[in-house]
């Protein structure tokens, strides 16, 4: 894409989604770069809980929502030419409330069912996005834990870690996790070599069929059963979910 194209693309603002939405089984070339930048733009500072369910890496998931679901990919050759205009996203809120309607459709899908039953780890995720705020220590109390010690751990952990895995969990979970681009652009700007390899030991990124078991032997893993006392499985995931959570908040830029 040329400058001119670029800029272009950058001040479609996202009053024209629903009309881009609408046509984007035969949108231009350009057309479709500016709904690919809305989308991303939108996604980026999304992280629905069931991202933690699947155990996936978040920019891939991404990549195939747009693809299969926002381009259509998949229906290249139907006879349809235009998508009903009500059923467009208006805003950046509709579009992560479709992008989290295709990652419950993951979860329910047999590839994704390792050895967890999905509908009731469906279950369990919208049963704590609905809980109240004092849900998190609730669910560390029963693992003998409060939210003051996890994350005075979760800072020792993150101390522990070189500045290259600070940066790769800063830009999977924390304080860089918004950046433009995802994983691939803070490692591109901070020069962090192998980035894939230090994401997949530090536990931030999964391979697609990944057990329970290999997520605890990640460094991450390995912080939430060995230091935590907190066994990765199924009945654990309140709290599992909780200390990532804090874990997130705790990775800050330097002072």
């Amino acid at each position: 894409m040329d400058i001119d194209s670029a800029t272009a693309v950058c001040n479609v603002g996202e009053h024209a989604l629903p009309e881009l939405w609408q046509r984007r089984a035969h949108l231009s070339h350009d057309e479709m770069a500016s709904i690919y930048s809305i989308v991303r733009s939108a996604l980026t500072t999304y992280h629905p809980l069931e991202l933690q369910a699947l155990g996936e890496d978040k920019e891939e998931l991404i990549s195939q929502f747009i693809f299969l679901k926002v381009f259509r990919l998949e229906a290249l050759h139907a006879d349809t030419t235009t998508f009903p205009l009500h059923s467009a996203p208006s805003n950046r809120h509709a579009v992560c409330a479709y992008f989290r309607r295709y990652l419950i459709d993951c979860l329910r899908s047999a590839g994704h069912q390792r050895n967890v039953p999905i509908d009731d780890a469906l279950h369990e995720i919208e049963r704590q996005a609905a809980l109240p705020a004092n849900a998190i220590e609730a669910a560390l109390l029963l693992h003998g834990l409060d939210e003051a010690g996890v994350r005075e751990s979760a800072r020792a952990f993150i101390d522990g870690l070189d500045e290259a895995d600070r940066l790769v969990l800063a830009g999977s979970l924390g304080w860089l996790s918004d950046c433009q681009g995802g994983l691939s652009q803070v490692a591109a700007r901070y020069r962090i070599a192998s980035y894939h390899y230090r994401a997949a030991k530090l536990g931030v990124t999964l391979k697609k069929h990944a057990q329970t078991a290999d997520f605890a032997r990640t460094a991450i893993g390995r912080w939430i059963t060995q230091t935590l006392g907190i066994d990765i499985a199924p009945d654990n995931r309140a709290a599992i979910l909780a200390v990532l959570g804090i874990l997130s908040a705790q990775s800050r830029e330097p002072e």
